[in-house]
């Protein structure tokens, strides 16, 4: 879980597109089980940090459909 929080928070640190590629990818390998409480947090900050100008772009959608699951 804690390599899981430094991957968010490394994508964070990107442009939008990679940082949601790279937020989704690190969730991926996260059991259903551990996506709550900081790491869904620090996943739902990320998304909402993003304009919502590009929140119809693939890469953004796919954060956006990891954070419904």
């Amino acid at each position: 879980m804690t390599r899981t929080l430094l991957n968010i928070d490394a994508a964070a640190r990107s442009h939008h597109d990679g940082a949601c590629r790279r937020a989704v990818a690190a969730l991926a390998g996260l059991p259903g089980g551990f996506r709550t409480g900081l790491v869904r947090r620090r996943t739902l900050d990320l998304y909402e940090a993003i304009p919502a100008q590009h929140h119809g772009e693939r890469a953004v959608r796919g954060l956006r459909d990891v954070l419904a699951a």
